[in-house]
């Protein structure tokens, strides 16, 4: 016989004979036996070593049997061990008490020794049973946990990305959301540079991105180099068998590619390692690096579609511009001169005003570049009015003022509801609005105060 084949008892009993035949039956069938002969001692034993069954007499010297499960019921230690009670024939009230008490089971003396092992082995079977549903259940938890975790993570990655305007706002949000969702230790992103067709490490936390060499397309080796390639992912137990670890040295690796639905390409890669908890990574933890690495290659595809537009506007503001030149030398340096005040007035608000907190410095360079608009609708104007060089009369002063209408006209027609673009936007404003004035007696909707967007109010200045 093989000791705790089936559990450990604790045999409570004052009688030495009886603890003696009882020990030996449970040994018989598998059961390791602990020994108390009273009920003071069978409490801290039952503390001590934590047994799986307790069978306890009811007259016992020091502490009675009825205290002594009390106790052990009031005891988290030791509350879930099943107690089997001994009781005297005919003692049906000490049998009510004993289950009152906490015991499951009871037998009354003389009993069948037969019969006993048969209510320690149901009790203990129970037990066990009970305790397995817990730790089950308390798994079932830790998963849903940690799911909803991962799910709100994610969503929080999700809602981020909405509001990052630079790739780098992306690159950190990727890297820190795998960290959070994965406990991985060392991330890494790497982007390719179509300059130089390599693959540069773009962000790292964990190990420094300097450190990390840039892969030449050309080569592609190493885990980085094959996922890019290839466009699949690569989740892996060991890196055995597997070429180069891109100076891991973790053997749980999860490397996936950067590349969205629309048949662009693969734009990068993200990798993954060096668990907190030492585990590998599971498929719900690989597939949520998966989500992470589509969804931020979609934001850095966005982010370079809008500055590539970005771009492409203010170079039509500069061709513009120019258009504005050679209709009046007079107002190419006007355009100038507007564009210079707009950055000092911009720079002195930016420091000291009510409306320092929405100025900052990338309004300002905005409002630079776009202040030079504010007259495109000129472009519109016959030239005899334009450039006459003498008073306007009524008739011509009002043709004049529609130059306002137009611009915003021109410059609306350039606008995108899907793509927003905040520096044409602002370009739209001042054309509109810069010759309203503060007390409602501008044109060309004679709007007044915080009506007049801020942008055409400080080019108004000028």
């Amino acid at each position: 016989m093989s000791e705790d084949v089936q559990g450990t008892v604790l045999v409570v009993e004052d009688d030495a004979e009886l603890r003696f035949v009882l020990q030996a039956h449970l040994h018989a069938v598998g059961f390791r036996v602990l020994q108390a002969s009273d009920g003071a001692a069978a409490v801290g034993i039952a503390r001590e070593q934590v047994p799986d069954v307790i069978i306890m007499d009811i007259g016992l010297p020091v502490l009675d049997g009825l205290q002594a499960t009390r106790m052990l019921q009031a005891d988290p230690v030791t509350a879930h061990i099943p107690i089997v009670i001994l009781t005297a024939a005919g003692g049906k009230e000490d049998v009510v008490k004993g289950l009152e008490a906490g015991a499951q089971e009871y037998l009354p003396k003389p009993f069948d020794i037969a019969e006993l092992l048969a209510r320690v082995r149901t009790v203990h079977r129970l037990a066990k049973a009970h305790k397995d549903l817990d730790h089950l259940n308390s798994q079932l938890e830790a998963e849903v946990r940690a799911k909803t975790h991962r799910l709100q993570c994610l969503y929080e990655f999700m809602r981020d990305l909405n509001y990052a305007h630079t790739r780098d706002e992306v690159l950190d949000l990727i890297v820190q959301c795998v960290r959070k969702t994965t406990g991985a230790g060392r991330i890494s992103v790497f982007l390719l540079d179509v300059r130089s067709e390599r693959l540069v490490c773009e962000r790292a936390l964990g190990m420094d991105a300097s450190s990390l060499s840039p892969i030449p397309v050309s080569e592609l080796p190493g885990v980085t180099g094959k996922v890019f390639q290839s466009g699949k992912g690569l989740a892996a137990r060991t890196l055995g068998g597997v070429e180069g670890g891109d100076g891991y040295a973790s053997d749980e690796f999860v490397s996936v590619p950067l590349a969205t639905d629309d048949g662009q390409g693969v734009s990068g890669v993200l990798n993954a390692t060096d668990k907190a908890d030492g585990k590998p990574f599971r498929e719900e933890e690989i597939e949520c690096i998966r989500s992470i690495a589509h969804a931020g290659a979609k934001a850095l595809e966005d982010i370079l579609r809008r500055t590539r537009l970005q771009r492409s506007v203010r170079i039509l503001l500069q061709t513009l511009g120019l258009l504005a030149e050679y209709r009046d030398d007079e107002t190419n340096r006007h355009l100038e001169r507007v564009a210079q005040m707009v950055r000092i007035l911009a720079r002195r608000l930016q420091q000291d005003s009510p409306y320092a907190s929405c100025i900052n410095d990338e309004y300002v360079e905005m409002l630079v570049q776009a202040a030079p608009m504010h007259d495109i609708g000129k472009v519109g104007i016959p030239d005899d009015i334009l450039t006459k060089p003498d008073k306007l009369t009524d008739e011509e002063f009002q043709i004049m003022k529609t130059h306002t209408e137009i611009g915003r006209r021109v410059l609306s027609k350039a606008l995108d509801p899907e793509l927003p673009i905040p520096l044409l936007e602002m370009c739209v404003e001042i054309a509109h609005c810069h010759h309203e004035r503060f007390d409602g007696r501008g044109y060309p909707r004679r709007i007044a105060g915080k009506e007049i967007p801020l942008s055409a109010r400080i080019v108004a200045l000028v």
